[in-house]
C-alpha cells in the first residue's frame, strides 16, 4: 500500500506483548541473596545425625563424644553476559513503536529509549535464567550449565530417593493409585532426611489434573467429617495459581514457560511432576563477582556496561551477572514424577 503525504492518517495505541519475568521458585524457596567478592561459593554442609545421649552411672566417667564435621563443597556460578548492538541508522530512520511520523522526537531521545529498553530485555533475561536454574535444582538436585566455554554440572548431592520416577510409584491416572499415600511418604522422607518438615507442593498442570480427579483425593474433599483438604483456586502475582490445602499443605501449580536453549517451549515445572519442599530450608541465590576491569569486580548482582564502537560506529550495551540458585539443605526438597 503507497501512503500519501496528503492523507490524514491516525496512529491507534501500540499494542506490545510483553511477558515480564515470574520468580515463584526463587521466591518461595531462594529467598536469602549473598554476593561475593570473588569468582568462587565456598558452601558448608552440616548433616546432623540424631543421636541419643548415652546412659553413664553418676560415679562412672563421662562418656566422650566426638564432634560432628562438615563437609565444604565449592562452586563456580556460571556467568552470562548478553548483549546488544544500537546502529546510528537504527535511531536516525526508525520510529519507536506506538511513535507518529511527525512525533518529533530527536535521534538521541530514541537511543537512550532504545538503549533503556534492550537493558529492561536483558535483565528479564538474566531472571528467567536464574528461575531456570532454581527449577532445575529443585527437580533434579541439579543445574546443567551448558553454553560457550561451558560443559558441567553442579551436583547439590541430594539424596537419590528425593528423585522419583513414574515407574517407581503407580501413576496418578490409575485407579490404583493412591497420590495421598504418596505424599505423606515423601513429606516423611524429607522431614526424615532434613529434619525440616515440607510446608509447600507444587504441581505441574498434568499433575494436577490427574490429582483432583482421582476419586482417593475426590472423597476426601466430599467427606465433610475429615477436614484434611480444601480446594479454593486463587492466582498470584508470581506468576503461580494457589489451588487449596491438602495434608496440611498448600498446593501451587505453575504453568510459566520460558524458550529453552534448543528453541523449545518449557515449563519451569515439567507438567507431569511435582516439587514437595521446605521454605524454611537454607538456599542462596549467590552472586559472584563481575569480571570486569570497569566494574572493578564489583559484588553486585547486575552490572549494566555501554561503549561505543568507532568504526562501524555502533553503540554496544551489555549486562553482566554471575548467578547460581544453591540448595544449602539438598534433601529438604524432593521432585516427583506422577504421571507417565
Amino acid at each position: 500500500m503507497t501512503i500519501s503525504m496528503y492523507s490524514t492518517r491516525t496512529m491507534l495505541k501500540a499494542l506490545e506483548r510483553k511477558h515480564p519475568p515470574t520468580t515463584f521458585l526463587l521466591d518461595t524457596f531462594f529467598k536469602s541473596v549473598e554476593v561475593s567478592a570473588g569468582a568462587y561459593v565456598d558452601i558448608d554442609i552440616f548433616k546432623e545425625k540424631r543421636r541419643l545421649a548415652p546412659f553413664v552411672k553418676p560415679i562412672a566417667q563421662g562418656k566422650l563424644d566426638e564432634r560432628q564435621g562438615f563437609t565444604t563443597y565449592t562452586f563456580k556460578p556460571p556467568y552470562l553476559k548478553p548483549k546488544r548492538v544500537i546502529k546510528p541508522d537504527e535511531v536516525l530512520n526508525n520510529r519507536a513503536m506506538g511513535d507518529t511520523i511527525y512525533m518529533g522526537k530527536s535521534p538521541q531521545q530514541r537511543a537512550a529509549e532504545t538503549l533503556m529498553k534492550d537493558l529492561e530485555d536483558m535483565r528479564s533475561m538474566v531472571i528467567r535464567r536464574e528461575e531456570w536454574m532454581a527449577a532445575k535444582a529443585l527437580e533434579t538436585g541439579t543445574i546443567t550449565v551448558s553454553g560457550d566455554g561451558y560443559d558441567s554440572e553442579i551436583d547439590f548431592l541430594r539424596t537419590a530417593g528425593h528423585t522419583i520416577a513414574v515407574g517407581t510409584i503407580t501413576a496418578w491416572t490409575e485407579d490404583t493409585a493412591e497420590p495421598l499415600t504418596n505424599l505423606k511418604t515423601w513429606k516423611r522422607l524429607i522431614q526424615t532426611n532434613s529434619g525440616l518438615v515440607p510446608d509447600v507442593i507444587i504441581m505441574g498442570y498434568t499433575a494436577w489434573d490427574a490429582f483432583i480427579e482421582h476419586a482417593s483425593v475426590q472423597s476426601l474433599l466430599d467427606n465433610r467429617r475429615i477436614i484434611m483438604g480444601q480446594i479454593d483456586p486463587k492466582m498470584l502475582p508470581s506468576g503461580a495459581e494457589y489451588q487449596g490445602d491438602i495434608l496440611g499443605m498448600p498446593i501451587f501449580t505453575y504453568a510459566e514457560t520460558y524458550i529453552s536453549d534448543a528453541g523449545a517451549t518449557e515449563y519451569y515445572v515439567p507438567a507431569k511432576k511435582i516439587f514437595m519442599g521446605s521454605t524454611r530450608l537454607r538456599a542462596v541465590r549467590h552472586y559472584a563477582a563481575i569480571q570486569d576491569l570497569e566494574a572493578g569486580f564489583a559484588s553486585v548482582q547486575y552490572f549494566p556496561k555501554s561503549w561505543v564502537v568507532e568504526d562501524p560506529s555502533s553503540r554496544i550495551v551489555m549486562l553482566q551477572s554471575s548467578p547460581l540458585t544453591a540448595l544449602h539443605e539438598p534433601d529438604a526438597t524432593l521432585c516427583a514424577e506422577v504421571v507417565a
